[in-house]
């Protein structure tokens, strides 16, 4: 056995054995729900199926032991006896949200306890985590939500993060072949589907990690500097994080094979160059997604957090956002993360996506930005870009279950699981309706969006985080 191996086995192990603190004990999963019954009918609803159309009015859905059975005009479709019956008028039906870059964790804190609930509450059915420090904790939390031991969304379990020779000590460093190719096989085989590479990564390690990846029936998604994403590209990634934000195929003084060069770009790029059409049309022709966070972004750049986050927060998060709040304003001036970065790289999503890419998102939890709130954000954020209302829905739904490989998720459709999200008032006409979550459905079971926020409330990071373990 080879000492990386050998080194997560060890972690594996100890997480299973050991714990500084005794289990948290949570209430069961049905504590959480609005509604426990088998077959049920929304009446009524303006629907946002997914697929990208506009929004179908007056519209019912039938929900039969978690799947939809059918969709139709409430004038139309008969509810049938026995069903239990809800009036969605004046409400908005979305697929349940499907994130693509949805971590578990805060910096220098786990959300294990308060995370999965968060995300549920806000709508949010599915995540991909995105790379993780901790994949044995994870993949015993996909499998606690999976076996209904737990509220949550399903969880895509994502693997350690690799990174080329210079990178953090705590990744998966590519020193050497066999040890790297070693660690890939056995996360494969523990569950992971995407393995997350990471900055240093130069274009010869990225090769061997996406053929073994590949090799294993996984997935790979990138956040590059030293590759670019053009050379990421022709190796074959599945995935690219945060959009063109981190293409330093643009950069100048750039030193081929390392993370380098001038970050000018960000600023000045123009998304109708002909250089950047050459690089969307790559991506699409090797169906290369992009991951776009903007969420993260709007925290960097604009750096004010909503109510809503400030109450969910422990202590110790909510003192180290008042911190940064007093140093920006003392400063006078925006931060490293300026404005223009976060509009451009809207710009990019938005000409990315017309020219036919597929388009996903996440809202990689930091700073102030929380899980499923980051989510409704990301929907907020696209709206101010110039997307409609129903495209928004689709690259929050349909396109994440697209990524993923799913054909049983991210539609309001007959056939399709019954992961869906009812909400309070009309979001064609307020983006802010995303906010307003009133039933969220995950698997048929239908969730009181309420009761999961007020078991977070003043939590998320602090030491129930800590405490709470599934086995």
């Amino acid at each position: 056995m080879n000492p990386i191996t050998g080194l997560y086995l060890l972690a594996h192990l100890l997480l299973s054995l050991v714990s500084n603190h005794p289990p948290v004990v949570d209430k069961t999963d049905r504590h959480y729900l609005k509604t426990a019954a088998e077959s049920i009918a929304l009446v009524h609803a303006k629907i946002f199926d997914g697929t990208g159309s506009p929004a179908r009015l007056n519209q019912t859905v039938l929900i039969e032991n978690g799947r939809i059975l059918a969709v139709g005009a409430s004038a139309e479709l008969a509810v049938p006896a026995g069903y239990e019956t809800w009036d969605a008028s004046g409400m908005t039906l979305v697929p349940g949200l499907i994130g693509t870059h949805n971590h578990l964790r805060l910096p220098q804190r786990a959300m294990r306890y308060t995370g999965p609930k968060l995300y549920l509450a806000c709508g949010v059915t599915t995540i991909q985590t995105c790379g993780t420090g901790h994949p044995a904790e994870e993949l015993a939390l996909a499998r606690a939500i999976g076996e209904g031991r737990y509220p949550g969304p399903e969880i895509i379990p994502s693997s350690p993060y690799f990174t080329g020779p210079e990178g953090r000590d705590n990744f998966v460093r590519f020193t050497n072949e066999k040890q790297v190719r070693d660690s890939i096989r056995y996360w494969a085989r523990q569950g992971v589907a995407w393995f997350k590479v990471y900055r240093n990564t130069r274009p010869e390690d990225l090769r061997i990690i996406v053929d073994e990846a590949h090799r294993q029936g996984a997935k790979v998604t990138v956040h590059l500097c030293a590759t670019t994403y053009a050379e990421a590209a022709q190796i074959g990634i599945d995935a690219i994080e945060h959009g063109f934000i981190h293409a330093f195929d643009f950069a100048a003084g750039r030193v081929p094979g390392t993370c380098s060069g001038s970050t000018d770009f960000r600023s000045n790029l123009d998304a109708n160059d002909p250089a950047v059409q050459e690089l969307i049309q790559l991506l699409i022709d090797r169906e290369v997604a992009i991951s776009s966070t903007p969420a993260i972004m709007e925290a960097q750049a604009r750096g004010y957090a909503d109510q809503p986050s400030l109450e969910a927060m422990d202590p110790f998060h909510v003192r180290a956002y008042q911190r940064r709040r007093e140093e920006r304003e003392a400063r006078g001036s925006e931060g490293y993360f300026k404005e223009a970065w976060l509009l451009r790289s809207l710009q990019f999503d938005r000409a990315f996506f017309r020219a036919g890419g597929l388009l996903t998102a996440g809202p990689d939890p930091g700073l102030h930005v929380l899980p499923g709130y980051g989510d409704q954000k990301n929907y907020e954020l696209f709206i101010e870009a110039g997307f409609e209302p129903e495209v928004a829905v689709q690259i929050l739904t349909a396109n994440g279950a697209r990524l993923l490989g799913r054909t049983d998720i991210g539609k309001v459709q007959s056939g399709m699981r019954a992961n869906l999200l009812l909400l309070d008032g009309d979001l064609e006409q307020d983006p802010r309706v995303i906010r307003k979550p009133f039933l969220v459905f995950k698997d048929g079971k239908g969730y009181d969006p309420q009761k999961l926020l007020e078991a977070v409330k003043g939590k998320v990071g602090g030491a129930m985080d800590d405490a709470w373990r599934v086995d």
